[in-house]
């Protein structure tokens, strides 16, 4: 055995906890290993392939009340040594943080987020998942010009935390995706409207209904007449409203609430909503994107209810920033990669859904039936709870859909909308975003129309 062999992932953490046992150091050790698939196809042929894989570690040491962070993708021992070495330097050089701790939590809930869907699936099979994608979003309409976007990737994931509390998790992940957006052109208009597929079983996917489905989404853009300016009432689908929550998961945060950054700071047991509302997180969804059985720091994962018929319930929190406001971690630490430092987020946001039939929720208005948005990274603002975002949809007449919408604005203010909520549909959409809600209607929103 030689002193530069590469340990797995699992070895390399049983290590660095057993070397810093024996040096009296608090560590905590994030392992990852991942393998993926990527194809892109674009005029029958394969535009792009990438077969990736990587593994690291991340570790966090404990010192005087004090995180000092390193990471290392090399798992030799004299490699891990002096990642182990580097972590505790690293936290004599920052000051101590309240509330700073490791803890053994209880066993986290059983997920199979791994099964065998992948298993035996060929390269050549995955191709054709991408190739089929285009041709049938080809074939589907003569208004279809072509197809800038059509992709199958896959990933196989495996996630180690580790502490030297006595804490040890390991959880397997896969999934695959399908993505496609066909542009569509008629009467010198061009629209382009995507949809896409995740499954964690291959057999799953269905390529021809994803495209089917996104040449249908886009030509319904077609024909777009101008939007009204002002305020309008606001028919929401499940997938925009979806949308609109993901951006503003932070103010829901224990993190953004301890550093000012939130508006729903000081506020749980208030009003903040309709009565209509349930926001939740739930990481144990078995079809979720972000699903999970523990956090980064090894919390068993939980739902938790943010939002309870209106009433603001709590915030999300990992172990640091729970301590510090005096409640316990909600098991939601999160970290980008090995490479990152440790945070607060969302895992699967969700918001319940109602009563009202989808052919119903329209009932008698006029105004606006908002489909998408774009544009959040600079419209929206968690620390206000403001919007100003471009946006698509339809004109509604009387209840009826009558025609799309040219690309228009809205505005107003999260909190603002919750509370104008009216009626909430029966049907859950979801994003690309792990985030899912219904449609709802509220009873206005400022348009801006060209």
């Amino acid at each position: 055995m030689t002193t530069t062999e590469q340990l797995g992932i699992a070895d390399a953490r049983t290590y660095l906890l057993n070397r810093a046992r024996a040096q009296d150091v608090q560590l905590e050790v994030y392992a990852e290993r991942a393998t993926a698939t990527s194809v892109k196809g674009f005029g029958g042929e394969v535009s792009e392939f990438k077969l990736t894989a990587r593994q690291g570690l991340g570790l966090r040491a404990l010192v005087g009340g004090a995180w000092g962070s390193a990471f290392t993708e090399n798992l030799s021992r004299p490699a891990l040594d002096r990642a182990l070495d580097t972590a505790v330097e690293n936290a004599t050089l920052v000051a101590p943080e309240a509330g700073s701790a490791l803890s053994d939590w209880p066993a986290p809930p059983a997920l199979d987020l791994h099964g065998e869907g992948l298993s035996g699936v060929s390269v050549e099979q995955k191709v054709r998942a991408a190739l089929t994608l285009e041709a049938a979003a080809r074939a589907a309409d003569p208004r279809v010009t072509s197809v800038p976007y059509s992709s199958y990737s896959d990933m196989d994931s495996e996630t180690l935390v580790g502490n030297t509390h006595g804490l040890e998790r390991g959880q397997k992940a896969l999934h695959a995706f399908t993505y496609v957006a066909p542009l569509v052109s008629e009467d010198g208009q061009n629209k382009m409207k995507g949809e896409w597929q995740f499954t964690r079983e291959f057999t799953e996917l269905d390529p021809t209904r994803t495209a089917l489905d996104a040449v249908h989404r886009s030509t319904a853009l077609l024909g777009a007449k101008p939007a009204p300016s002002g305020p309008v009432p606001v028919v929401i689908t499940g997938e925009a409203l979806a949308e609109l929550l993901a951006l503003f998961a932070p103010m829901f945060s224990g993190k953004m609430v301890e550093e000012g950054k939130s508006p729903l700071a000081g506020r749980v047991g208030e009003v903040i909503a309709s009565p209509m509302v349930t926001l939740l997180d739930d990481p144990t969804l078995p079809r979720g994107l972000n699903s999970r059985s523990f956090d980064a720091e090894g919390h068993p994962s939980m739902p938790l209810t943010l939002i309870d018929a209106g009433t603001l319930h709590a915030f999300m929190h990992n172990a640091q920033t729970a301590a510090r406001a005096g409640t316990v971690s909600t098991g939601h630490a999160t970290r980008f990669s090995y490479q990152s430092t440790v945070g607060v987020g969302p895992s699967n946001l969700l918001m319940r859904a109602g009563e009202t039939p989808a052919d119903q929720l329209a009932g008698s208005v006029t105004g606006v039936r908002l489909t998408g948005i774009a544009g959040g990274h600079a419209g929206a603002d968690p620390i206000t709870g403001d919007f100003s975002l471009q946006a698509e949809g339809f004109w509604i007449e009387d209840g009826q859909t009558t025609h799309p919408l040219e690309v228009f604005t809205v505005a107003g203010n999260i909190l603002e909308l919750l509370r104008d909520v009216q009626a909430v549909g029966s049907e859950i959409e979801w994003t690309m975003y792990a985030a899912g809600a219904p449609a709802v209607r509220v009873k206005a929103l400022a348009v801006g129309g060209s």
